[in-house]
């Protein structure tokens, strides 16, 4: 027969008051915090679950970010593409209207400085920054200016059949060849943009006659053939050259689509992994305060009634135990 003593009864009832007094200081600490897992302590396996939703969100998220800035240099790159081929079906309408060998020496003149004006339009594209940075130079964030200029000549034959020498400019491409990249995955980088040199051409500078093949090269020589009166001479072979330009830019175009809808479709997926990850986190962590305040109210409750029934045994005790004997 087990003897049942005045400290067995007082420890029984002291443990089951502090565990109601737990539970209730544990609600109240879930509805504080709006957390029903604060502590290791409180769910080993659930924190490890918390832990790994929030790594996985910082890691998402900040791919996500790459994202962002890859898509606003792709998104502009593509819209300055849009306006350069505005610009250049403008050049080449141009260089086939002043063809026709009934344009006179003031046509030239206008179409010359008109020329002008496309070549610092395209020069101006070539430059587009984003953040500082232009986007058309590859990897160098200080290389402001994609093109320099340096003065060549062409061997153009003039109305008399005779050679004549015409002085224009070459442009030669100032950037690298390494485009700018972001890591938008684990195992994927994306190159949002291309150089100026893939979009324009390059040509370098040389002390021989030569004959451009870079879109802008091409055009300087357009319009020094027409201050000079010989543009009709060499008409086709300008009209080829910003034909291949055109054809050049209309690729890179295509190309900046293809990766502006990739980078919209990852934007999207991240969307929907960051909405479920958060969902699940909320699952793990959340409370419900709702629920929360009806189990404190009937936490509270039972600490109240184990209280008045801790004090009518207490005051009972020596009688029972009296009895008892």
């Amino acid at each position: 027969m087990i003897q049942i003593t005045d400290s067995m009864i007082y420890n029984r009832i002291n443990n089951e008051l502090l565990s109601e007094s737990n539970k209730a200081y544990n609600l109240q600490d879930e509805i504080s915090s709006g957390l029903k897992i604060n502590y290791p302590q409180d769910n080993p396996e659930g924190m490890v679950n918390i832990l790994s939703y929030k790594n996985s969100t910082a890691l998402i998220t900040q791919y996500n970010s790459n994202v962002g800035l890859a898509d606003g240099v792709a998104s502009l790159a593509s819209s300055t593409l849009n306006n350069v081929i505005g610009v250049v079906n403008q050049a080449k309408t141009l260089a086939i209207e002043m063809a026709n060998g009934t344009n006179t020496s003031v046509n030239d003149t206008d179409a010359a400085k008109e020329a002008g004006q496309i070549i610092n339009e395209l020069l101006q594209s070539a430059d587009t920054s984003y953040n500082g940075h232009n986007i058309f130079t590859g990897d160098n964030p200080n290389q402001v200016s994609a093109y320099t200029a340096a003065s060549a000549y062409y061997s153009a034959i003039d109305s008399n059949g005779t050679s004549a020498k015409v002085h224009y400019n070459v442009y030669t491409y100032t950037g690298t060849d390494v485009k700018q990249s972001y890591r938008i995955a684990k195992n994927e980088t994306i190159m949002p943009s291309l150089t100026a040199d893939a979009i324009f051409g390059n040509d370098t500078a040389t002390s021989a006659s030569h004959t451009p093949s870079g879109l802008i090269s091409v055009l300087s020589l357009f319009k020094s053939e027409l201050s000079k009166g010989v543009y009709r001479h060499n008409s086709s072979a300008i009209i080829g050259g910003v034909t291949n330009g055109l054809n050049r830019i209309l690729s890179a175009q295509s190309t900046l689509g293809t990766i502006v809808q990739r980078l919209n479709g990852q934007r999207e997926s991240y969307r929907i992994v960051l909405s479920n990850i958060s969902q699940l986190l909320g699952q793990t962590q959340d409370v419900n305060v709702a629920k929360a305040m009806t189990s404190l109210t009937q936490a509270q409750n039972s600490y109240k009634a184990t209280l008045e029934a801790a004090s009518d045994i207490t005051s009972l005790t020596p009688i029972l135990l009296n009895y008892l004997k």
